[in-house]
């Protein structure tokens, strides 16, 4: 113990209440001498005299050993009763910021005329309050969480993330503003990326967060949920969904974003064959023209087969990508194979 510290501490205590020494020395039943004695780090206070100095000053006697006040100390060395009243405070706190940007995030993806430019920061505000809160639990009441509970926080930070993502993608303008006159509504050139870009963008989140989880509730926490039934069974397979998450999480990013891809190419053949719809007729556009109708022929290749294009070059590239990472996962399954014996083989 700091004898310096400590007296440093106490007077610290004491001026934040706005106690003189001899105020102090009289609640304490000691004298003013002994009081500035703590405080100059002559001494320190005797151990019968520390219960009641602790509760003058509203601090726990480590506290005052110690110098400092203590943060991070479990909330179990409280009683369970006080650790389960700090865990229901911080879920309702945290349930309500999530309940609130949830909501907010939906009103901003109407795209309601300045309603949505508002809603949609007070959405980040909230979701922010409620990161702080799910990372920081130390700060709203001491309270240490397990890995079930972290699961759960972290998968309602990864839904409000998602719908604020798709909700700043619906306010953004991408591209100039363009008439579509046969559906008689405005639209930008490049809305059709929007899709691509969230996908992009979900993926990312998802990475983010299952490594922020990982570092906050240990290896065995995931953003994958397993069916309470099924968990049994995979840590008797030797920890299989801790092994194979990484697995998991390259085939997660592959499909959004060759899904991605693919809604961007389709969203953008609709576009160019909605005006040929529009003229000719559904069934006359798909099944083609007349090849006596070069003219014509001409015009819609030259206005449609880039994107009629783009779209299978997407199902070869899924499928060689798909392909690529189906030989790498064997590849990772064999080297992180684990031991027969772990296996439970003989």
């Amino acid at each position: 113990m700091d004898a310096k510290k400590t007296g440093a501490y106490l007077a610290a205590l004491r001026k934040a209440r706005g106690m003189t020494q001899q105020e102090a020395a009289e609640q304490l039943g000691v004298s003013n001498k002994t009081v500035s004695k703590w405080e100059n780090g002559a001494g320190l206070p005797d151990i019968t005299v520390l219960p009641a100095l602790a509760e003058l000053y509203g601090v726990a006697a480590d506290d005052i050993l110690a110098g400092e006040t203590l943060r991070g100390r479990p909330a179990e060395t409280e009683g369970p009763a006080r650790r389960r009243l700090l865990l229901v405070r911080l879920r309702t706190r945290f349930d309500v910021c999530f309940a609130g940007a949830v909501a907010l995030a939906v009103l901003a993806a109407f795209q309601v005329a300045y309603v949505s430019l508002a809603a949609w920061p007070l959405s980040v505000g909230l979701l922010w309050i409620g990161y702080v809160l799910s990372t920081y639990p130390a700060r709203y009441g001491d309270v240490a969480l397990d890995t079930g509970i972290w699961e759960n926080l972290y998968r309602k930070l990864l839904a409000a993330s998602a719908a604020q993502w798709w909700a700043l993608l619906r306010l953004v303008r991408l591209g100039r503003l363009e008439l579509d006159f046969a559906e008689m509504r405005y639209y930008d050139t490049m809305d059709a990326w929007k899709p691509l870009i969230f996908a992009v963008g979900l993926a990312v989140l998802c990475a983010g967060l299952e490594w922020r989880l990982r570092r906050r509730a240990g290896r065995e926490a995931s953003l994958l949920w397993v069916p309470e039934r099924l968990r049994p069974a995979l840590r008797r397979g030797g920890g299989l969904l801790r092994r194979t998450r990484q697995v998991w999480l390259v085939w997660l990013m592959w499909a959004v974003i060759l899904a991605g891809l693919w809604f961007l190419a389709d969203g953008q053949l609709d576009r160019a064959l909605s005006p040929w719809i529009a003229q000719y007729g559904e069934e006359m556009v798909r099944s083609g023209f007349p090849e006596s109708w070069t003219i014509l022929r001409g015009r819609l290749e030259a206005d449609v087969g880039l994107w009629a294009r783009l779209r299978q070059g997407v199902l070869i590239a899924g499928a060689v990508s798909g392909a690529g990472v189906l030989a790498w996962t064997l590849v990772w399954w064999k080297k992180h194979r684990p031991p027969l014996a772990e296996a439970g083989e003989t």
